[in-house]
């Protein structure tokens, strides 16, 4: 394949504010770029809403299959999509998955890596080089907020309990969509089982934005900070998401490796 224009894709989902778009999406793109000098990497977005609200702002933003299609237009032969999505839900099948389908006739190769949450392994793996990160205190226990999925269940997140659970580490997982579970309610009971007191509170998502300084740590009665704070609980805040962390960004990188060792294999 010597000579081939070859692109590597970091799909996500957007984020809208600057800062945390450049400190998550754009910082791990660049590590991308970094550690495969050999492929043009680009950035594309599955949320439309996001991708109209960056346009609107005269920010270039594509969507996947027009991204796809630039790059055939542009002679690339090869193409290799990374997710930026942390579970293989509805958005990956429908956004990620079809869109390269899709545009398979396009290029000699379409490869698509695997979200974050994929194997066994990467439940531990992210657990592993999250913690560090976010350093907790002596006494407390770290709360993370993720997403959930508005559409079905999403057993990623109770996985990801259970693996915390097995390994005694002090995590409490919860989501923010009402329609999926653990829910908050879930959470508190859990903590007060426990005899928990005091709580980190930090984003199981891969940027901040609304939901991390809106739902996760405002001061609106029914934010998740708020509602642990009436439940009597001590709460510390970090509003960091995972994108930010470098050792979680390099979990990127070991994706696109696995996904080219096992086309190449």
């Amino acid at each position: 394949m010597t000579g081939q224009k070859q692109a590597l894709v970091f799909v996500s989902f957007g984020v809208s504010d600057a800062l945390a778009r450049a400190a998550s999406l754009d910082a791990s793109a660049a590590l991308l770029a970094q550690e495969f000098p050999a492929w043009s990497v680009q950035q594309a977005y599955t949320s439309n809403f996001i991708r109209k609200r960056l346009v609107s702002q005269g920010i270039e933003a594509y969507s996947l299959p027009e991204l796809l299609a630039k790059l055939s237009a542009d002679g690339f032969a090869r193409v290799l999509i990374q997710p930026s999505h942390l579970t293989p839900g509805e958005e990956f099948d429908n956004k990620v998955i079809a869109a390269a389908a899709e545009a398979g006739p396009l290029f000699d190769e379409v490869l698509v890596g695997r979200p974050m949450f994929d194997e066994v392994a990467d439940y531990e793996r992210v657990l592993t080089v999250v913690l560090p990160e976010l350093k907790l205190q002596s006494g407390e226990e770290l709360v993370l907020l993720g997403h959930g999925s508005p559409h079905q269940h999403n057993p990623v997140y109770e996985r990801l309990q259970q693996i915390a659970d097995n390994n005694q580490l002090p995590v409490h997982v919860g989501v923010l969509e009402p329609s999926d579970t653990p829910n908050l309610a879930m959470v508190i009971d859990r903590l007060r089982q426990k005899g928990t007191k005091q709580l980190l509170l930090a984003p199981l998502l891969l940027a901040g934005g609304s939901h991390v300084t809106r739902d996760m740590a405002g001061s609106q009665p029914d934010s998740w900070l708020c509602q642990l704070e009436a439940a009597g609980f001590g709460v510390r805040t970090d509003l960091r998401g995972l994108g930010e962390h470098p050792a979680f960004r390099a979990l990127y990188v070991q994706k696109v490796q696995q996904t080219l060792a096992k086309a190449n294999g």
